[in-house]
């Protein structure tokens, strides 16, 4: 019996089993099997000289070609001549699937039980063949990519999204250059609304003081509030709307919050009542709005037909600090200036 005789070829698959979802796609079938009456001396000398895509195990097989246990080369080479291979054989149920099995639940079943191949079974038990350590590699490989794809708000496997993540540098540049210039014009708007308050800030220099605090929390509500709407856009259908009313009060909540610890902290160390609300309502409020520019930017973008983690991050960023400036300024010209 040679190690071919007892394996059919891959056009045995039925077509649905073999797409790029299943492990049929990743299917050998020169590997070497043996019959488990065999002694480990009589199989290594009969597979001495022969060449297989991978030789990792040998695959014990019955006389209709059922697989009934899976030796590892190691163990193969390490057992006396006269050890039936049945023994020193694992039991074929761990090692085994069918072609049309998911290949990132063969590859998870795989790692779970320590197993560096599977072995591909029709429904009858009888072996097709395997599925090497180095397919079962590549399968992670693809499933953490697709995986960070989702993540990053990449819908789907688009020239453009692949270009994104594996083009050159000079041409990554060009893809994101366009929103980090859309962002230094919402800088420069920024910069002149702030220059407006410049006699007021001069005056009150304590209000300058919390500025980059303003800015840096609020964005930071903002942004989870982007990752989020990011990933909901990859993994799920649900409408719009109870979503994003669920987000902003989210949002509104831990804005109320962040405003409540910080008006007893400013109040004691500026004895001021005044810059004080200034702080805790400017939180408060600029958080809600940063959540709103951030959950309807990705969405947006989504929309249009863009790539929603290239071009929504430069923006609400902006739009995000810009409002919470203007928030600020505004609540302190009530309260303060």
């Amino acid at each position: 019996m040679t190690a071919m005789s007892l394996i059919p070829t891959l056009d045995r698959l039925p077509p649905v089993e073999t797409n790029g979802q299943t492990v049929g796609r990743y299917l050998v079938t020169s590997v070497p099997v043996a019959r488990s009456c065999e002694g480990a001396g009589e199989a290594r000398a009969r597979l001495i000289g022969q060449r297989f895509d991978d030789f990792s195990h040998v695959f014990v097989l019955a006389e209709d070609g059922r697989l009934i246990g899976v030796v590892a080369i190691r163990d193969l080479l390490g057992a006396p001549e006269t050890t039936p291979l049945h023994d020193i054989a694992r039991t074929a149920e761990a090692y085994s699937v069918p072609p049309g099995a998911d290949r990132e639940e063969a590859a998870s079943r795989a790692i779970h039980a320590g197993l560096s191949i599977l072995a591909v079974c029709d429904a009858e038990g009888r072996l097709l063949g395997a599925v090497p350590a180095r397919a079962l590699m590549t399968i992670l490989r693809d499933e953490h990519l697709e995986d960070l794809h989702h993540m990053v708000g990449i819908l789907g496997k688009s020239e453009a999204a692949r270009d994104a993540l594996t083009a050159a540098p000079h041409r990554r540049a060009l893809y994101r250059l366009p929103w980090l210039l859309v962002g230094m014009a919402g800088s420069a708007a920024a910069t002149a609304m702030m220059s407006r308050f410049e006699t007021a800030l001069s005056a009150h220099i304590a209000v300058a003081f919390f500025i980059p605090a303003i800015v840096y929390l609020a964005d930071s509500v903002g942004t989870q509030s982007e990752v989020v709407v990011i990933r909901g856009l990859s993994l799920t259908d649900s409408a719009l709307l109870p979503l994003f009313a669920g987000e902003l009060g989210t949002g509104a909540l831990l804005g109320a919050m962040l405003g409540c610890l910080a008006f007893p902290v400013v109040w004691f160390f500026f004895s001021s009542v005044g810059l004080a609300a200034t702080v805790g309502i400017s939180l408060a409020v600029a958080s809600t709005i940063a959540t709103t520019f951030g959950f309807l930017m990705p969405w947006i973008f989504a929309r249009l037909g863009y790539d929603a983690a290239l071009g929504s991050g430069p923006v609400a960023t902006v739009v995000q600090d810009t409002f919470s400036l203007l928030t600020y300024f505004v609540v302190a010209s009530w309260l303060v200036f």
